[in-house]
């Protein structure tokens, strides 16, 4: 049974007190909006006030989101006081973001309140005169009594007062949706370490960090890296040594723990002397690049990130040697990462 088909008899059941909520982000929605903002999104279309309440009775409503798929995938169930299931509905959306607004605005519709049929008329009726039926449920137009009847047999007894036309109950305030690949924004900040070759002449140890924003399917980060000395092959009895430090524009799209990167990167490479060796040669390297990954959270703002990354340096920075030989960066170079991503 749907929810819009539980609606009509829910709305007259709503509680004073509002409803208790049962929020709950599952496999694979781990990253989709807090409780508070589809809180938000509620209130906002029932005139700023939550009708959502922290424990005792009534009724209770609990929305499940969970990945399936490409999209996300959004469970409302809806209980009265006794644990009765009153209506459930499913609703989906590519985007978790606009999947919370989606389901906010159905139960905004069944949680507006309206007074119930049951309820007494206002203390101006006259004691022995009773509202008709189809006017009890018309809360919103002033009530009037009922003129005495007249004596039987009177050539002077009142006609009844026609019944007042019922109004109908304002549509819900649709909410403003966003471009759901770009809802949310957060702030984003990472650290960690990588393993990368190509740079220098043997796989070296480094240390990165980012700072960047983070909107629902796509993120922009600065980031900054590097790699420590590693010792080059020795050459007539002298060693030298490689390192290098540089920093990229990193675009990414994302799909669920998924994403995918562009690399735009510069920096400078440093070759000196470790044995036998004085004096050393900074010479700047650009690379364009492509990167791959898996984020798994461990909270809404924690989580770890793997990376692998493979790019083209297109400046390469040579260290010329006597004899004609040369201490150069290759062509490409590959990179894998591990790191802490915290969510602000």
């Amino acid at each position: 049974m749907s929810l819009a088909l539980a609606a009509p008899p829910a709305l007259g059941q709503v509680p004073p007190g509002g409803a208790r909520l049962s929020y709950t982000r599952g496999p694979g929605a781990e990253g989709c909006p807090e409780e508070q903002a589809l809180r938000d999104v509620v209130a906002a279309q029932l005139g700023g006030t939550d009708p959502f309440v922290d424990g005792g009775g009534g009724r209770r409503v609990e929305v499940v989101l969970a990945r399936k798929g490409r999209h996300f995938l959004g469970e409302i169930a809806l209980y009265d006081g006794d644990g009765r299931r009153l209506g459930g509905q499913e609703l989906t959306s590519a985007a978790c973001g606009a999947l919370v607004e989606d389901v906010g605005t159905a139960l905004a519709i069944v949680l507006r309140p309206v007074r119930s049929a049951r309820e007494p008329a206002p203390s101006q009726a006259a004691p022995e005169a009773t509202a008709p039926p189809e006017t009890a449920s018309a809360p919103e137009l002033p009530e009037t009594a009922s003129p005495r009847a007249a004596p039987a047999g009177s050539p002077h007894a009142p006609a009844a007062a026609p019944a007042p036309p019922c109004r109908p109950v304002a549509p819900a305030r649709p909410v403003e949706r966003r471009d759901a690949a770009l809802a949310g924004l957060r702030l984003q900040v990472g650290v960690g370490a990588l393993i990368s070759e190509g740079l220098a002449p043997a796989p070296a140890v480094g240390f990165s960090g980012f700072v960047g924003g983070r909107w629902e399917a796509f993120s922009l980060s600065l980031e900054g890296r590097v790699d420590l000395p590693v010792a080059a092959k020795p050459y007539q009895g002298r060693i030298f040594g490689v390192s290098s430090l540089g920093g990229s524009v990193v675009p990414c799209g994302h799909v669920a723990w998924l994403f995918g990167c562009g690399l735009a990167t510069a920096g400078r490479v440093r070759h000196f002397g470790m044995v036998n060796v004085a004096g050393e040669a900074l010479q700047p390297y650009a690379a364009l690049g492509l990167r791959g990954g898996v984020e798994v959270p461990f909270s809404d703002d924690l989580a770890a990130r793997l990376t692998g990354e493979l790019v083209a340096n297109l400046a390469r920075p040579t260290l010329h040697l006597a004899g004609g030989e040369n201490l150069s960066v290759a062509g490409t170079s590959t990179a894998g990462g591990l790191h802490l991503v915290a969510s602000f």
